[in-house]
């Protein structure tokens, strides 16, 4: 009895067995047939041992050819429909040949279609039985890649004419500036006792505009340099950047300029950073309405950033133009009373930009306007690391703030 009773828990074993193998079995042809690219599996004397759907469709191999099981008689087939049969057969025999090399390659079709392949040896323990090929239709993604690249390519093409152009117009506009310029210091300095006041208010008003026109050609070279002329990527003090700043604007007696101290020390483009610095607090002096005015530059840690701020206590600006302030040529007071070429602001935010920064303003009118910018930490250095700021002036540590005036 007992006999049996082993003979059938083996009997059931057994059939558990072969209905687990058999499910594992089902579950990989399922897995097979529902995979995007096609599989192709050839044993070591080229009889294909196994394939989807997937890669009969995609090489539109008739079903006749896949029934002989012949490797030979599908890659025969298969060389009618590739841009370069001659190449394609070489660099599948070469694998063959060399049976532990892998292989990886584009496969340009006649039709257009372009197909990524990945061929490698099917090991079973230290055996080399076959070979596994895997093809996945690359077309829309080669596609895009290709248009990609031609449209950098034309982009680069176009900001190279950009910037030849704009070198000749600087020179073409600037040599009949010149003349203009001297012709009306010449016009000052022989004939001034014979001009009447209005006349020399008219004289001084052309060299207004002249130097105007002057720098506005000046302020259109800068911003079709940044980004594409590179300068050396160097520790930047911006305490020591700022103070020499202040000092070249030379503020009215009436601002008062104070600048957080131990500011970090950035590893930036030196011109750009100084332009940064040099249009906002410029703007902020210049502007300034107030009979006593003040100006502070600040910096906090925000997240993977630094967030600076440049603020003043001068007329403010209406939320309706917080936009409009960054764009070329935009100015919001008359230009008969503030120099200005409207092209400032537009160069701060392209460079912040361009390091991976954002600007924006904040402000109220009458109460003043803060300008924040923000920076990437991983383009700073902290003053300790850099061994030439280390020295950096220790007259302000303990104040509030270091005050220019």
């Amino acid at each position: 009895m007992s006999d049996e009773t082993g003979a059938i828990q083996l009997c059931s074993c057994e059939e558990q067995s072969s209905e687990s193998v058999h499910e594992s079995l089902s579950l990989l042809e399922t897995t097979l047939e529902s995979m995007a690219d096609g599989l192709l599996v050839v044993d070591g004397y080229g009889r294909i041992k196994k394939y989807n759907q997937q890669f009969q469709t995609l090489w539109r191999l008739p079903d006749d050819v896949l029934a002989t099981c012949d490797d030979d008689k599908a890659l025969a087939f298969a060389r009618t429909q590739v841009r370069d049969p001659e190449a394609f057969v070489a660099s599948v025999r070469d694998l063959y040949r060399h049976r532990e090399m892998e292989g990886h390659g584009l496969i340009e079709f006649r039709d257009g279609r372009i197909v990524e392949y990945d061929s490698k040896p099917h090991r079973m323990g230290d055996r080399i039985v076959g070979r596994v090929w895997n093809f996945r239709d690359v077309t829309v993604k080669h596609t895009a890649e290709r248009k990609q690249a031609e449209l950098l390519r034309r982009v680069a093409e176009i900001n190279e004419e950009l910037t030849h152009f704009a070198y000749i117009v600087s020179h073409d506009l600037k040599a009949p500036l010149r003349g203009i310029k001297l012709i009306a210091e010449w016009l000052c300095t022989d004939y001034g006792d014979k001009l009447g006041d209005e006349g020399k208010e008219q004289l001084n008003l052309l060299q207004n505009r002249v130097a105007r026109m002057h720098n506005l050609i000046d302020g259109i070279l800068q911003y079709s340099r940044i980004g594409r002329i590179k300068e050396e990527i160097v520790p930047v003090d911006l305490n020591e950047l700022i103070s020499g700043i202040v000092d070249g604007i030379a503020p009215p007696a009436h601002v008062r300029v104070v600048v957080q101290p131990d500011l970090p020390v950035i590893e930036a483009e030196r011109t750009r950073i100084t332009q940064v610095f040099q249009n906002l607090l410029s703007n902020a002096i210049k502007y300034m309405d107030k009979p006593v005015g003040q100006v502070r530059v600040g910096c906090v840690q925000d997240g993977d950033f630094w967030r600076f701020s440049v603020s003043d206590n001068g007329p403010g600006i209406e939320a309706k133009h917080f936009d409009r302030i960054f764009r070329l040529f935009q100015t919001l007071a008359s230009r008969d009373e503030f120099e200005s070429t409207g092209v400032g602001l537009a160069i701060v935010k392209k460079i912040v930009e361009m390091y991976g920064g954002r600007i924006w303003v904040e402000s109220e009118v009458g109460q003043g306007a803060t300008f924040f910018f923000t920076v990437p930490q991983r383009r700073l250095l902290q003053k300790s690391e850099v061994g030439s700021a280390s020295s950096h002036r220790d007259d302000a540590s303990g104040e509030e703030g270091s005050c220019r005036e």
